[in-house]
């Protein structure tokens, strides 16, 4: 049994060597810390031998513009649009098509959450791109070595960069209307409010993290790592010290959000990366972070493996924190963030995101499962590797030799059975006869508006490692999108 979940493990996995749709900073090196946004849309990106350019995946088209050569990094905040840069060379994707922003030498850049605006560096200048005009503004600061952190404000208008001096010294600034003023000294920035009203630093010195405005500033953390996120007008701040994890509300006092532990946030809006190598930033599209659940996570040892176990709270509005899950292997929150679904030991429980009194069991003898939006329908991986699909008072086995399951936009289970080197893709909806996809799939993903599978891996004419990929809008009608599109790891 062990060797078969190991196994299951190693499809899960798959898909980090071959399609590269993460939402990462420019900044390669920039950590993130909870689940990337689940947003409306969707970009995947690929690269092609046969073209040698990389093509571009907006939800179920792929648009006739490319990249020569390969991406080494992408980043966007809701999937609409996207900015890639390609050697050193900057560019922004969207259904409309690729534009050329900057030829070369951009080291990092950020994406306004409307997705308009692109703020970018070289190596001792700041640039601002709107998508609206299609002109890059120059920002030339004196006496500049490098320029570490930039940041935009919500609506989009003001710019916050940090310079850094050939002694090592950092000043900060805010951009607007074709002028540049001195906001700190000493720090560099992680977020500027609209009109630089206000705006946080980050101390190198100490790592700590500073809330500022003309009226002084404010220590509200230290030892800051990982990242920094913020709600959309950047009221609310969380972040980790020490492994633990504070919020601060408008420069308050930082409070633990769960005494003692680190937390995830499990917001699913939209959100811009921001800030520099020393500390990142993420602000989300939300009006608060809070009234949702939370969660932290660990390694714990199971009879068949070692797996990943959550500990799950709710903490409302007023940051009041409600105890829900210890341990559960899985779980799964509504979009409304009222429900949760979770598995605990072998068993599926719903419950009110809320209260844990609310609790119901689902099923039992699980190892994974989905669930529908409205939390009716699950579609449970049992420990003999069947699929079962659960409603109500049914529980109807309905497939053996289940590996891998994700629910499609549908609210339909695309699922992988018989699993070696590739496995069979299938389809199930409910009590009707499942449907084979293929039997030649490496591994499939779903997101908001497409499918996706790559078949398995082959050589192409010029000896490189190679897979196909298939799409489809409803997860049941799939087509051949792109031939020969090369493994990542080969780059």
């Amino acid at each position: 049994m062990k060797k078969t979940w190991v196994k299951i493990l190693i499809a899960a996995l798959a898909v980090a060597v071959l399609a590269a749709a993460a939402a990462i900073a420019l900044d390669i090196r920039a950590n993130r810390r909870g689940k990337a946004a689940a947003v409306e849309n969707s970009i995947l990106y690929f690269y092609s031998d046969t073209e040698g350019s990389t093509r571009f995946l907006v939800d179920t088209e792929l648009i006739s513009d490319r990249i020569g050569g390969y991406v080494d990094s992408f980043l966007t905040c809701n999937g609409e649009a996207g900015v890639a840069r390609a050697g050193t060379g900057l560019y922004r994707i969207d259904k409309d098509g690729i534009t050329l922003i900057y030829p070369a030498g951009v080291d990092r850049a950020l994406l306004s959450l409307d997705n308009e605006v692109v703020v970018f560096t070289t190596a001792t200048e700041a640039h601002i791109y709107d998508h609206r005009t299609g002109k890059v503004e120059d920002i030339k600061p004196d006496s500049a070595a490098g320029i570490p952190s930039i940041v935009i404000s919500p609506d989009g208008k003001t710019v916050g960069y940090t310079v850094r001096d050939s002694d090592g010294k950092y000043t900060s600034y805010a951009y607007e209307n074709g002028e540049s003023r001195v906001l700190a000294d000493s720090s560099y920035l992680v977020a500027v409010s609209d009109g630089a009203e206000f705006w946080y630093c980050v101390k190198p010195a100490d790592a700590s993290l500073l809330y500022c405005s003309e009226k002084g500033e404010k220590k509200i953390g230290e030892n800051v790592s990982g990242l920094i996120e913020f709600n959309r007008d950047l009221t609310e701040t969380a972040f980790d010290s020490d492994g633990v994890t504070y919020y601060s509300i408008k420069g308050s006092a930082a409070k633990a959000i769960v005494d003692g532990a680190s937390v995830f946030s499990t917001v699913t809006n939209a959100a811009s990366v921001q800030g520099g190598e020393e500390c990142s930033s993420k602000v989300l599209d939300c009006s608060t972070m809070f009234n949702r659940v939370f969660y932290s996570f660990r390694t714990s040892s199971t009879d068949d493996n070692a797996r990943t176990a959550y500990d799950i709270w709710f903490v409302n509005g007023h940051r009041h924190v409600t105890a829900l899950v210890k341990g559960a292997f899985q779980f799964y929150v509504n979009e409304q963030g009222t429900k949760l679904a979770c598995l605990v030991d072998k068993d599926v429980y719903t419950m009110d995101s809320d209260d844990p009194k609310t609790a119901e069991k689902v099923c039992t003898n699980v190892y994974s499962f989905n669930v529908s939006k409205d939390g009716s329908r699950f579609y449970c991986i049992g420990y003999d590797r069947g699929l079962y699909y659960v409603e109500g008072t049914v529980n109807l086995k309905i497939a053996e030799g289940a590996v891998y399951s994700v629910m499609t936009p549908q609210d339909k289970c695309l699922f992988m059975t018989d699993y070696d080197t590739v496995g069979t893709l299938r389809l199930a909806d409910g009590r009707r006869p499942v449907q084979t996809i293929s039997e030649n799939v490496v591994h499939f993903e779903v997101m908001p508006k497409v499918c996706c599978y790559y078949t398995g891996i082959y050589e192409d004419e010029y000896g490189s490692k190679v897979y196909d990929v298939y799409t489809s809008e409803d997860g049941a009608n799939f087509t051949l999108t792109l031939e020969a599109a090369r493994m990542r790891t080969e780059e």
